[in-house]
């Protein structure tokens, strides 16, 4: 099971690459989240770009920064106004990212910033149950804590 979520996590990013030459500030916004480029996240957003960009296969910088774990970025964009509620092409919210990759400061960032913690993607998971198939405790008593609950689909 955590072979194929992970093998879907790397398909979902290969969707991130753009080909060399001009790319738009969103994408450039994007990439930077994604990488953890706080700084050129910081400019981008002061230029006017849209703090709710997204990607080919539907995920916003948000996704792809609480992806990585990059909290400094996921907080600039949240402060920006990017909506923590945003689905990607599969339902999946970058709660679900960060919980399932045991991103502690990034899931107490988003719960802050006033994220449904109990959003179900096409699969029927939520950021709770995402945590508790990836062994993530620490994650898990967070979003238990914020109001998360278990879905059918969450191991007992």
């Amino acid at each position: 099971m955590l072979k194929v979520f992970t093998a879907s996590c790397l398909i979902l990013l290969a969707t991130t690459v753009w080909p060399a030459g001009d790319i738009s500030q969103g994408q450039a916004l994007i990439s930077a989240a994604m990488m953890g480029h706080v700084q050129e996240v910081k400019d981008l957003l002061a230029q006017g770009v849209d703090a709710n960009s997204k990607n080919a296969a539907g995920r916003s910088a948000l996704h792809l920064a609480a992806f990585n774990g990059n909290a400094l970025t996921v907080q600039a964009l949240i402060s920006a106004g990017a909506d923590v509620d945003m689905v990607d092409g599969r339902g999946s919210t970058a709660l679900m990212d960060a919980a399932a990759f045991g991103h502690a400061k990034v899931v107490t960032l988003m719960i802050q910033g006033g994220v449904n913690v109990n959003t179900k993607d096409q699969a029927g998971n939520n950021a709770l149950s995402l945590a508790i198939k990836t062994r993530h405790e620490h994650v898990v008593k967070l979003l238990e804590a914020a109001g998360a609950v278990k879905t059918e689909e969450s191991p007992k």
